[in-house]
């Protein structure tokens, strides 16, 4: 096997992070690097938007946090640093009503409700199918009951953004209820997704 050499390579402000400069780096730098202090960026306000084909890394200000943002040659902004679940609640086969018919959710840390979706495959007919999703055994709309998450007679899928609840913190336990079924197809095969932030 042939000896690798690297040739010391110096980092100024506005370089760009490229393959062929990060393989130019001296070994001793890669493995301090590596191990010690990885990549480090301070707080600034958002870069230009890139050229085709490429994106721009960032930390700007969230809340008193530095947080790690990209945008990409469209222009938007995307998140990197903070993992956002979308809860996912199945239930195979012919619809029934009941309460906690799912596999319960859990939040793993503080999270804001942002959306709600559903979907069937067979859609229901004769009635809508309501459902509802509970956090810690309330309806996230026990005060506006007609906002629950709704697929119309004949459809396939319901969304909602209008909850009475959308806070949750570490711990919170979410289920998911089936309010009303279609009364000539009950519908099937649903999947419940909750959205958050």
């Amino acid at each position: 096997m042939a000896e690798v050499t690297y040739v010391s390579t110096t980092w100024t402000a506005g370089d760009i992070l490229t393959e062929a400069k990060l393989d130019s780096m001296v070994a001793n730098d890669r493995a301090v690097d590596a191990m010690n202090n990885g990549i480090e960026m301070a707080e600034r306000a958002a870069p230009s938007t890139p050229g085709a084909n490429k994106i721009h890394l960032y930390a700007k200000d969230k809340g008193g946090l530095p947080t790690l943002y990209a945008i990409n040659d469209a222009g938007t902004d995307i998140e990197l640093s903070e993992y956002t679940p979308t809860f996912v609640f199945p239930m195979a086969g012919s619809l029934y009503t009941g309460t906690s018919l799912t596999i319960q959710g859990v939040a793993p840390k503080t999270l804001t409700i942002t959306k709600a979706y559903a979907s069937v495959k067979t859609a229901p007919t004769g009635a809508n199918l309501v459902i509802d999703i509970n956090k810690n055994g309330t309806s996230i709309w026990d005060a506006t009951q007609a906002n629950r998450l709704t697929i119309t007679a004949t459809n396939t899928s319901g969304t909602q953004t209008s909850f009475n609840t959308t806070g949750l913190v570490e711990g919170d336990v979410l289920t998911v209820d089936i309010d009303i079924v279609g009364s000539t197809i009950s519908g099937s095969d649903l999947v419940v997704l909750l959205k958050c932030k």
